[in-house]
């Protein structure tokens, strides 16, 4: 976020339904965040094209003229607006199937309806701040330039380094979980952060042994 702190962040919310956009907005407003409303996929589809200066969206998936999956995925498929991070709300496509189709449509986070407060400020400053960590890693790759080589190297090491802080982090959830009162709740979330820290080492194991591989072809062929 260029210029701007994350509370001052600009926001664009999507929804059709007055009751669940009254809410958004007044949790919001009150942590400082600049907030746009509009009510329907087309108005929001084309506010943003023609303004993409938007920190983040947060998109309604059931609107009464488009789907919200469907839009997520034309706005992270548009090279001028791929780079907003967009997080679905549904208060109707709970199950497993639509969460996953809307993150494999690009969305950075996918909230259930009714929204808690501490769940809504929780996800927005989250992916706000990965967004804002996202475009200084960017900036600083852009400024440098790194060679192929160079960051073949880096993705190979990429694993050792990322295993350490998911390590502390699966370790401080197993320290809260067992200091915590025990509720349903609780368990649930505690799934959640493991199975998504999972996903995380997975994916980042998977770079990692690609990298090692790409590297140690090149360098028998350079033998050869």
């Amino acid at each position: 976020m260029e210029g701007r702190t994350v509370c001052e962040a600009r926001i664009l919310v999507v929804d059709d339904d007055p009751v669940s956009m009254a809410v958004i907005q007044g949790l919001l407003e009150r942590e400082g965040y600049d907030i746009c409303k509009m009510d329907t996929g087309g108005e929001a589809l084309d506010l943003v094209t023609l303004d993409p200066a938007f920190d983040l969206i947060l998109l309604d998936v059931i609107l009464p003229d488009t789907d919200g999956i469907t839009l997520c995925r034309t706005l992270k498929s548009n090279p001028g607006t791929e780079h907003i991070p967009i997080v679905l709300i549904s208060g109707f496509r709970t199950d497993d199937t639509s969460i996953r189709n809307g993150l494999e449509a690009g969305a950075d986070g996918y909230l259930l309806k009714p929204i808690e407060d501490v769940a809504l400020r929780a996800w927005v400053r989250a992916t706000l701040h990965i967004s804002a960590l996202h475009k200084e890693l960017a900036a600083r790759v852009s400024a440098a330039a790194p060679g192929e080589e160079e960051t073949l190297r880096k993705f190979a090491k990429l694993s050792h380094a990322v295993n350490n802080p998911l390590q502390t982090l699966y370790a401080t959830v197993d320290i809260l979980s067992l200091n915590l009162p025990q509720s349903d709740e609780l368990n649930a979330l505690t799934a959640d952060i493991f199975k998504h820290a999972e996903t995380v080492a997975k994916l980042v194991a998977e770079a990692s042994l690609q990298a090692k591989a790409l590297l140690e072809s090149r360098a028998l062929a350079g033998k050869g």
